[in-house]
């Protein structure tokens, strides 16, 4: 009885929640029918989205209870929801629910919400499977930050404009669709190694403000007399909990990435400033200030709830994310005679945030930052270097003649310069000083033999060059490490050679990492039984690790015995040049290319003994690439790999004796052209659909070659002749 008339209640409330709904809709017409401007490029079809009228009735108590304020009783009651979704003609079964915990911002009245979708499992909308349905008023004041930070290829929140019709076309709002920010999500951007790890949600709580970064912050519930305290301990449990509960790594990683987190959070909360490009990379640090700053973005981005950091588990690097919470207040930075980056230091006059007074104090990346404010500046009226209409926004009440004219006032030949603790270490190591000698900032190896039987880590900020006729034996699991430009400069007679101290034991890795403006150039190097390595929170997967360049130019280069992930792994590298690559008896993958632009010229890749553990001989991921007179043989799994939007154009080649000579699958497009030659495979080339988040393959035959064998899925393309086709 009790629960007929509690359900009365709820019936007839929800009926006069809807009537002075529909009686507020007028008022709210032009705000659910806002357009951003800046993202219509990024428009896709409209989504429908069909209700019962249990489920209507329930999100429109639910928005009332928003209205009141009431966000306990909110929280306890905002379940998931069933519905049906259409979009581009496809029926889809989804759950619903409103988006956020304290969604104020999140609503235009009536049923025009900002809400949180999933889809059946194997289902896809706009390639994503978890998304958001934004009302656009809750990014527009972010909406030019988040803009700004696309112009300068920053990690930022996609916005895909897109118009909900709810009902069969009864109602109808503009929104933005906001993908997952996932693995899904990083997976699509191209950057599958990066994690946004986020606090774990606990079942039957409501918490607040659930952390979406573990880097160092003044907690919410701390009261400002004790925000001076060092809480990495706290921020150091919250982030063991969650990989715990909802990340698995192998034995030994989760326990790397919690110590990689808690030296950054200790170095922010002693302002030890001069370390912060051992955690960050240069270029993308000042970029990021440089968007902070252009934008007038107030600090609300980087308060302890908002704060959202991607952790690069390659590089070890961590690199914030922008999202709706940016805010613009250019009042923050007009008529104030403080300087700009200590204005930077506050959100809303009082809130310190420890990041950015940790990043702004750090000379090499503040000097890059007022260097490019001026290039912008500067740049700013010439002809497509920034759409007007958002230039014109950013630079309300002339905001950006002022700030330039703050930045004049910054005496940078006063800034104060420290060594940092990795780089003292370096200049005192009595190891680095018996094998070479310091020039210019770069570490050059004396020639000859070098024996090193514990790891060797190079600073970020010293570069390396190994000339000819020098070796370095490398005793079991002990690798080297190098943190800037790397060159190795053999000959044909005496060639740079690395190799294990005994041929039946593998040492760990030679990696270099980089950052996008750092290069490397290789010229007749030999590597012999190398591995993997965890070190320090990152995962370096080849024997020969290269991440994050602007270029990488390989050339008369010789592996054996890879017993690693991969033999050579190259990662966000913006041009990479391999000629003359011999790579033999690779355990797993010869090599495997992560997001770059490759030309790839007499690659003999084989494996002739019965070590390969089901590798590739080449895979590509997010990559264009283009291959001339290659040579594949001996693989238990694919010849090559060409996977996740990845294009390649292959000629005169020679793909023999694999199970699949050729794979192509997720959105990917293979150019067969010239005279390639397929022979002994199981299959000369499958067409498929691999992830959940992607569609199947093409192949684009201009050949003239008819009598390959073929596997394909029902949704794969095979087109002839057409070199001009666009696989994007």
């Amino acid at each position: 009885m009790i629960k007929k008339i509690l359900f009365i209640c709820i019936f007839f409330l929800a009926l006069w929640i809807a009537d002075k709904s529909q009686k507020s809709l007028s008022v709210n017409q032009n705000m659910k029918n806002i357009k951003l401007p800046y993202f219509e490029d990024a428009r896709i079809k409209d989504i429908n989205i069909d209700f019962s009228k249990k489920t209507l009735r329930h999100f429109l108590v639910l928005g009332e209870l928003v209205n009141q304020g009431d966000f306990l009783k909110y929280n306890q009651t905002n379940n998931w929801k069933r519905v049906n979704i259409t979009y581009d003609n496809k029926l889809y079964k989804a759950k619903i629910k409103l988006h956020g915990k304290r969604p104020d911002g999140h609503s235009n009245g009536f049923i025009y919400h900002s809400y949180s979708v999933k889809l059946k499992k194997g289902k896809t909308i706009n390639g994503y499977r978890k998304f958001k349905l934004v009302v656009n008023k809750r990014l527009n004041k972010a909406k030019a930050t988040l803009k700004l930070a696309q112009q300068f290829d920053l990690l930022v929140m996609p916005i895909f404009p897109v118009k909900v019709n709810f009902n069969e076309k009864k109602f109808d709002s503009e929104y933005s669709f906001i993908p997952a920010i996932d693995e899904n999500f990083t997976d699509k951007i191209g950057k599958g190694t990066l994690y946004f790890f986020k606090e774990v949600e606990q079942k039957n709580s409501y918490n607040e403000l659930d952390l979406k970064s573990f880097l160092f912050n003044t907690p919410y519930f701390v009261d400002k007399n004790e925000s001076n305290k060092n809480y990495s301990k706290f921020f150091e449990k919250k982030l063991k909990e969650t990989l715990k509960k909802d990340y698995k790594f192998n034995p030994g990683i989760p326990e790397q990435i919690i110590q990689r987190f808690s030296k950054l959070n200790n170095s922010i909360y002693e302002n030890k400033h001069e370390d912060a490009l051992q955690y960050f990379e240069k270029d993308y640090i000042q970029n990021y200030l440089l968007v902070m700053l252009l934008s007038a973005e107030s600090g609300h981005q980087h308060i302890y709830g908002n704060q959202q950091v991607a952790y690069d588990f390659a590089t070890g690097y961590f690199y914030p994310f922008i999202t709706w919470d940016s805010t613009i207040d250019v009042d923050k930075y007009l008529d104030k005679n403080e300087n700009v980056f200590e204005l930077m230091k506050y959100y809303a006059d009082d809130t310190y945030l420890p990041l950015m007074n940790y990043l702004v104090n750090n000379v090499d990346i503040k000097e890059g930052v007022i260097f490019k404010i001026n290039n912008f500046i500067q740049n700013s009226s010439t002809k497509n270097f920034i759409d007007k209409k958002l230039l014109s926004e950013i630079n309300k009440k002339n905001y950006l003649e002022e700030l330039q004219k703050y930045i004049k006032k910054i005496e940078t030949d006063k800034f104060k310069r420290l060594i940092s603790l990795e780089k003292e270490k370096f200049i005192s190591d009595l190891r680095f000083q018996k094998i070479g000698y310091l020039e210019s900032g770069t570490f050059i190896f004396n020639t000859g033999k070098h024996f090193i039987d514990e790891n060797l880590i190079f600073p970020k900020e010293i570069d390396v060059l190994i000339k000819s006729d020098t070796e370095i034996i490398l005793k079991k699991n002990i690798s080297l490490i190098i943190n800037g430009n790397f060159s190795a400069l053999g000959t044909k007679q005496n060639p740079v050679t690395v190799k294990s101290e005994d041929d039946k034991l593998s040492f760990g890795v030679f990696a270099v990492i980089g950052g996008n403006k750092k290069k490397v150039k290789i010229k007749y190097m030999n590597i012999l039984n190398p591995s993997e390595k965890f070190i320090d929170g990152k995962y370096l997967s080849g024997g020969l690790t290269l991440y994050n360049f602007e270029s990488v130019n390989i050339e008369n280069f010789e592996m054996y015995n890879a017993k690693g992930e991969d033999g050579i792994n190259i990662k966000y590298t913006k041009k990479c040049e391999l000629k003359n690559i011999t790579i033999k008896n690779s355990a797993y993958d010869a090599i495997d290319i992560d997001n770059c632009k490759v030309n790839g010229e007499k690659l003999l890749i084989k494996n002739f003994s019965n070590n390969d553990k089901n590798g590739d001989g080449l895979d590509f991921y997010y990559s264009n690439a283009v291959l001339k007179n290659i040579e594949i043989s001996g693989f238990k799994d694919k010849g090559i790999s060409i996977g996740e939007n990845s294009s390649l154009k292959i000629y005169n080649s020679n793909i023999f004796d694999n199970r699949i000579g050729l794979a192509v699958k997720d959105d990917s497009c293979l150019f067969l052209n010239g005279e390639n030659e397929f022979n002994d495979n199981d299959f000369d080339i499958s067409i498929y659909k691999k992830k959940n988040n992607y569609g199947s393959g093409t192949l684009i035959n201009n050949s003239m070659k008819n009598n390959l064998i073929i596997e394909k899925d029902e949704k794969a393309k095979i087109i002839e002749n057409f070199d001009e086709y666009k696989c994007f």
